[in-house]
Formats: structure tokens, sequence, C-alpha cells
């Protein structure tokens, strides 16, 4: 999935109206946390290939795995369980952040089970080479359908807020 639709996902899992508003960032932020090396990823492989922008074509992502094994290490570290077990959950309870961080979190690798095939399939468990292959790279859409798919998140996000809003205006009477 593309880091806005992993952002938006994060904004709807921070949709009941209880959780405080510092939290709700928390719980964005982890939500497209596992894609934030990916932005460097992105531009590297823009200006490896002369693109205006650095912005690649999805064409340049092909074999992208076997030729730069460190730049793609550094996209399948933060989608590994074992990362999560080592590291975020770790700093969520350090750092005594909301729980439902970790939630955003892992719903960001299960969100990407499922969008990412073939060479982009998710390395749950990597370091070990087993790969998931999703059904589809949602990332590689053409942008009118990343845009509805935006479009669909945001609704959902709507509906949740005022369903979320209503339910604790009817808890208080």
């Amino acid at each position: 999935m593309d880091i806005i639709s992993h952002i938006l996902i994060g904004r709807g899992i921070a949709t009941p109206s209880e959780i405080p508003k510092r939290n709700v960032y928390f719980i964005t932020f982890f939500s497209f946390l596992p894609d934030l090396p990916q932005i460097a990823i992105y531009l590297y492989l823009g200006f490896i290939n002369s693109r205006p922008f650095f912005i690649p074509l999805n064409t340049d992502w092909n074999g992208f795995r076997a030729l730069h094994p460190f730049w793609s290490a550094i996209w399948e570290i933060p989608h590994s369980i074992f990362f999560v077990l080592l590291i975020i959950l770790p700093v969520v309870l350090i750092f005594k952040l909301p729980k439902i961080a970790l939630v955003a979190y892992l719903s960001h690798i299960f969100i990407d089970l499922f969008t990412h095939a073939g060479e982009w399939g998710t390395k749950i468990f990597y370091p070990l080479h087993y790969k998931i292959d999703g059904f589809t790279n949602a990332w590689s859409w053409p942008f009118i359908n990343i845009f509805s798919s935006w479009i669909i998140l945001i609704l959902i996000i709507v509906i949740l807020h005022f369903f979320f809003r209503y339910k604790t205006s009817t808890n208080k009477t």
C-alpha cells in the first residue's frame, strides 16, 4: 500500500473520540512508520534513474531487490515481525506510548501482506527468506485508482468519526 493510504488507515484506527489528541498523532505516525525509510529509497531510485524530481516510475522497481540488497534490507527490516517484537514493542512500553500505536504498526504490516506481490511480497520473518505474496501491488496502481482508495478511506474515517461522536454523546445522557 502507499504511504498516504497507511496514514489514512492509522487515522481511522485513531478515530474513537475518547483517544487524546496527542495519542492520535502517535497512532497515525506508527501506521506509516514501517515505510518511513522507503522515502529515501524512493528518492534514491528516482535519482539513479535520472527521473524528474527524483520520482521513480513503477518499472524502475523491477529487479531492485537483487541489485540493491542494502536498500532492500532498509525496507524489509521494519516490515519484520522480529523488528516489531525487539524494537517497536519495547519502545511503546518503555516510553508509555498508547498501545494502540502498536496495533497501527501491525496493521501496516498486515495490509502490506495483501497489497505487495511478486518481487515486493512481504518478508514478515526477515531476515529469513520466507515471503508472503499478496494479490496486488497497490502502490503501483494508476493514480486514479490510488486516489479513489484515498477517498474511500477518508469516507470511512468520517463515518467512524460521526459514529464514535454519536456513541459518546448518547452514553453521556
